[in-house]
């Protein structure tokens, strides 16, 4: 985790890189050698003395996990057989700090046994690195890779999202592309193109053009219309990148298709064009609709048939004849919210589907973890009188014990100020205090510019759960 968080810091810019005169203080720089020559073999070389200068016998690296020892080596600037000192080794380790690779790199060196230098450096990369992605430049991201390969002794395919590293590659594909006749300046930045995924996108300096048109060829089941409404709502005055427009298409257009039941719907081809009539790119959409697929059954997974027949029964789906996905996730939704009303807070409900391609068939799944139930332990009430904090724990109806229906302190406080038992009620909240080892969840309610005495409720035998 410490590693992780200074690589956060330092691609925020947060922590500057340390001078060379303070790295030099982690350069753990041994004192010199002084072991002397030995007498009885001619042939043994001087061992090197303090303030000399001598050959660099070998280079070691320690400590790397995901870099190639080679490539830290040609990052360090340093070869075997060149000469080697302390000054020297303190250039090459603010070298590897500068390349935004690493979190920390120290250094020591001692005498070989040949009378040279054998120098090793010890570091610490940053270990989160992130795939590349390059959009709206005359280079494909496969092109880009290769050429960083052949520049870059520390890139394999992936790198952190350091500014150094991200300036250093910009210059690189401004080279590239300037190689390839197109004087393109470039700028990188760091993505989220899935729930929690990242990657580092580089584009043009003057921006990626942004969709002012989009069309689809090929549709049937769904008219053109219906598909142009549903992506406008989300793609129209974005920046264009095939790959954003591909999941905008998954999250709008897919959805419309599986609630008529065609499961392998697919765009084959995407297109984009200049804009004859603003500023922006027309986008044409190739669509292959596949094969409508019926239901055969939906069912619970892992569990027994009772068990299934009882969530279902929460699940409340329609009778289906069209494999219509849609509405199998809103009854995942419903089941999820009831199995947290009894208690279980970390009930996570999901679907899956088994499509059989040959019958043109369907199963819908819903799957359930409701992992550990949880219990209510104690109320806490303040800013009432007493005969007031009374009369709310008389209202409170669950029990030390009793399973903690989720989202209930909220419902309680609308129930209260919905039967006006308090004249002049100010600002309520409610707040859980949940213990994740014991699963006990206690509560307490903040009550303002209530009066000391509340109004005599009627009576409702307290305000149960939902």
């Amino acid at each position: 985790m410490r590693r992780i968080s200074l690589s956060l810091l330092l691609f925020a810019g947060i922590l500057p890189v340390l001078s060379p005169a303070q790295q030099a203080q982690r350069g753990r720089t041994p004192a010199p050698p002084t072991a002397p020559p030995s007498t009885t073999s001619p042939a043994a070389a001087p061992a090197p003395q303090a303030g000399r200068e001598f050959p660099i016998d070998s280079i070691l690296i320690e400590g790397n996990r995901i870099l190639p020892a080679a490539g830290i080596t040609a990052a360090s600037g340093l070869k075997v057989g060149q000469t080697g000192s302390g000054p020297i080794f303190d250039a090459a380790r603010d070298r590897l700090l500068a390349t935004g690779y690493f979190d920390t790199v120290a250094y020591q060196y001692k005498p070989a046994a040949n009378g040279g230098y054998v120098v090793t450096f010890d570091v610490q990369e940053i270990e989160t690195m992130y795939p590349i992605r390059v959009e709206g430049l005359p280079a494909t991201t496969d092109e880009v890779a290769a050429f960083l390969k052949t520049r870059d002794p520390l890139f394999i395919g992936k790198m952190p999202g350091t500014q150094a590293v991200i300036r250093r590659t910009t210059a690189e594909i401004e080279q590239l592309l300037e190689g390839k006749g197109h004087a393109e300046k470039v700028t990188g930045k760091m993505i989220v193109t899935a729930p929690e995924r990242f990657e580092v996108q580089f584009t043009p300096r003057t921006g990626l053009a942004v969709v002012s048109e989009v069309s689809f060829e090929g549709n049937k089941a769904i008219s053109g219309p219906d598909l142009h409404n549903k992506i406008s709502e989300v793609a129209f005055g974005q920046p264009f990148t095939e790959n954003g427009f591909r999941m905008l298409l998954q999250s709008q257009i897919i959805p419309l298709y599986e609630a008529k039941g065609y499961m392998k719907v697919s765009f084959p081809k995407i297109t984009s064009s200049p804009s004859n009539d603003v500023t922006g790119v027309d986008v044409k959409v190739s669509v292959d609709e596949g094969t409508e697929y019926k239901l055969v059954r939906v069912a619970v997974a892992g569990r027994s048939q009772s068990e299934s027949a009882k969530i279902l029964k929460t699940a409340k789906l329609p009778q289906m004849t069209i494999a219509n996905f849609e509405q199998v996730k809103e009854a995942a939704k419903r089941v999820q919210e009831s199995m947290r009303h009894q208690g279980y807070l970390d009930a996570r409900v999901t679907t899956d589907k088994k499509v059989d391609d040959e019958k043109k068939t369907v199963e819908f799944f819903l799957v359930v973890d409701a992992g550990e139930a949880y219990t209510f332990g104690a109320l806490a009430v303040n800013g009432l009188g007493l005969d007031g904090e009374a009369a709310i724990r008389k209202l409170w109806s669950i029990k030390p014990g009793d399973a903690f229906p989720d989202g209930y302190p909220d419902y309680f406080l609308g129930k209260v100020k919905e039967e006006g038992l308090f004249d002049n009620l100010g600002a309520t909240t409610a707040q859980k205090k949940i213990n994740p080892d014991t699963h006990v969840v206690d509560v307490t309610l903040d009550f303002k510019g209530a009066p000391q005495k509340p109004k005599k409720p009627r009576d409702t035998g307290g305000f149960g759960p939902f």
